[in-house]
């Protein structure tokens, strides 16, 4: 009898550490039955900076998920961001044998295998490789030609690599606490496995996950990953900015509060009310609302003017292309104007999640990339089901070749 199976995605973010527990069932279907979150400590811009602080936030996270989800957490599947991740486009071609015009899965690999060599320095490490679709003497098709005739096949290949001790870091954390690390996958395509679709990566997408300390992003054209990448930079550099250009002495979390509440990405830079924020005790201090939303239309500017930079620019004026927002900072008021400003393409910016009954995770923006593990996990499980059959259809016509 078929059983369900869990899957746990796990992020350490520089604002926080999250374990998100998934049962998956045997048709496929999954649900969330557990999450174990603690504000992050010792990861700063998406690398572990303090490795002791780092493992304690890990290990209450774990502690949290198993008695949420009420299971035994051995192994989870990792994201990891950072400065020093980025993605290469790469191509393989495969000029099938003058007696032989139908492609094979074998044709497939030969061609995967010449897409896959792209060559990276021996201090990096290929964390992901992504095929995009596969073209027939230079005609576009699907991801499985099998079947099909041709002469030549060619195949797209977006290599996903960082610094192999930075990685490292993060195994290292996770086994002494312990757990053992199932796969790693680079955030924004963890993130893009929830927020996009087939039908919207085909039709041009550039999603970019605005967190804390980074923004990821990741950027489809035609269902091919033609660019991702990593800006150092999060919501976290606003709370600074701000503190740093008030009057008044302000603390982190009032600089939060008034930043989310109060604030505006594209409002008005020339408001001169007062915003206030007046904390448990009392103390209360405030900042004029124009100086406010300048803080954060410079600071979200900047890094919405960084990925434009990593971005080609005939695929961004591509008919179609749209781009999507995800992470904690997407949520920010006037930040769906300021990135169509800048980017000139239709923007999605996620609804605020529900409160109450009406809250679910997979309406939250925040939880985005560590579900987004499960899923890939989901996709990746069910392609090696497909080199299997792959495998298994290759020998039948092995032994029907010797009769």
């Amino acid at each position: 009898m078929a059983q369900t199976k869990i899957i746990v995605g796990l992020e350490m973010g520089t604002t926080k550490t999250c374990m998100v527990v998934g049962e998956v069932r045997p048709d496929s279907s999954a649900a969330i039955i557990g999450v174990g979150e603690v504000p992050s400590a010792g990861i700063r811009m998406g690398e572990i900076s303090d490795m002791s602080m780092a493992r304690q936030c890990l290990f209450d996270a774990w502690q949290h998920a198993q008695d949420h989800a009420d299971v035994e957490i051995l192994n989870v599947i990792l994201s990891v961001t950072g400065e020093h991740i980025y993605g290469e486009n790469g191509q393989g071609s495969y000029r099938l044998p003058d007696d032989e015009d139908i492609i094979e899965y074998e044709h497939i690999n030969l061609a995967r295998e010449k897409a896959e060599k792209i060559e990276i320095a021996a201090d990096r490490f290929v964390i992901n490789r992504e095929m995009g679709n596969f073209s027939i003497d230079n005609r576009e098709t699907s991801h499985h030609p099998v079947g099909l005739t041709g002469r030549t096949l060619d195949v797209k290949c977006h290599v996903m690599h960082g610094i192999l001790t930075r990685i490292q870091n993060y195994l290292m954390c996770a086994r002494q606490v312990p757990l053992e690390v199932e796969d790693i996958v680079f955030a924004p395509l963890a993130t893009a496995q929830v927020v996009l679709s087939r039908q919207q990566k085909e039709a041009g997408a550039l999603l970019i996950d605005i967190g804390g300390g980074t923004s990821d992003f990741i950027c489809y054209s035609n269902g091919d990953i033609v660019a991702s990448g990593c800006i150092p930079v999060g919501g976290n550099a606003i709370n600074k900015d701000i503190i740093e250009q008030s009057s008044q002495q302000m603390s982190n979390k009032a600089a939060e509060v008034l930043k989310c509440t109060e604030g505006n990405a594209f409002g008005d830079v020339k408001d001169t009310s007062p915003a206030y924020y007046r904390s448990d005790l009392g103390h209360e201090v405030s900042i004029q609302r124009g100086l406010l939303n300048k803080i954060i239309r410079d600071r979200l500017a900047s890094i919405l003017l960084q990925v434009r930079d990593n971005i080609p620019a005939h695929i961004m004026s591509q008919s179609g292309m749209t781009v999507y927002l995800s992470g904690g900072t997407s949520l920010m008021r006037g930040l769906d104007n300021l990135a169509q400003f800048i980017f000139k393409v239709p923007v999605r910016q996620p609804m605020p999640p529900g409160t109450g009954d009406d809250y679910t995770y997979l309406s939250d923006p925040r939880y985005c990339t560590a579900i987004g593990l499960i899923r890939f996990a989901q996709k990746s499980d069910a392609a090696l089901r497909r080199k299997q059959r792959g495998w298994w259809h290759r020998v039948i016509n092995f032994f029907r070749g010797r009769r």
